[in-house]
């Protein structure tokens, strides 16, 4: 029996998508290769939820298995991401990604906004799938890096070397595995922290809290992802 293709949601863990799952109808909770998913629907929709964990390797290891496993004609990358300073963005702004680019792959120098800080030794980037309904929220580059920016002068070295408006640490994997299996791939997040200063990671509360906000947003307008598709 033929089956049915499903919209691929990924997110790096289970509180950026805990609205979601509650939402979901015929829920099926399963694991493969210890990687958990989500079967459901949304308004008669089919999807798969796959909480890929954090970080570049999971984020790829998850997506292939995703893709070899399932029928999938369609992504979503969603989630948390922090706005560098100049983006315009706050927080609990929604954004959507024009592309996504590998940001950290080489040398680190120095955490300073100067051009001799930071030797790349490879910078990829993949343009995503951008459907007309989402043309009026704030888009522009995302970067993918190893570790959440801590540092604003750092936040500003990036932010200028790529014209970049947000950072999270899976989209360019996931987008990129997209590539290789020609299927098109959205993302779209809710920032959850200014990048600048700081010594601590962000609280449950704070991921829970900026998630709700993408989510909601997906749960309204999943017909249109629907038919972008």
């Amino acid at each position: 029996m033929k089956q049915h293709k499903l919209i691929a949601l990924f997110f790096a863990t289970q509180r950026e998508c805990e609205l979601i799952v509650e939402k979901l109808d015929d829920k099926n909770f399963f694991s493969v290769r210890s990687i958990p998913f989500i079967k459901g629907k949304i308004k008669n929709s089919d999807l798969i939820i796959c909480i890929s964990g954090i970080g570049k390797a999971s984020a790829s290891i998850s997506s292939v298995i995703c893709f070899e496993k399932f029928p999938i004609k369609g992504v979503i990358i969603s989630g948390i991401a922090g706005a560098y300073p100049s983006s315009g963005l706050e927080i609990g702004s929604i954004a959507v990604a024009e592309k996504e680019i590998f940001a950290d792959e080489g040398l680190l120098i120095k955490c300073e906004n100067t051009d001799d800080s930071f030797i790349f030794l490879n910078s990829e980037e993949f343009s995503l799938y951008m459907p007309e309904f989402l043309n009026n929220l704030p888009k522009g580059a995302f970067l993918t890096v190893s570790c959440c920016t801590g540092n604003l002068k750092r936040a500003k070295f990036l932010e200028k070397k790529f014209n970049a408006i947000c950072e999270n640490m899976e989209g360019a994997a996931v987008a990129k595995v997209a590539q290789i299996y020609k299927t098109p791939c959205i993302e779209i997040r809710s920032i959850s922290n200014m990048v600048t200063d700081r010594a601590e990671t962000l609280s449950f509360m704070e991921v829970s809290k900026a998630s709700l906000i993408v989510q909601n947003f997906i749960i309204e307008h999943f017909h249109l992802f629907e038919q972008s598709f």
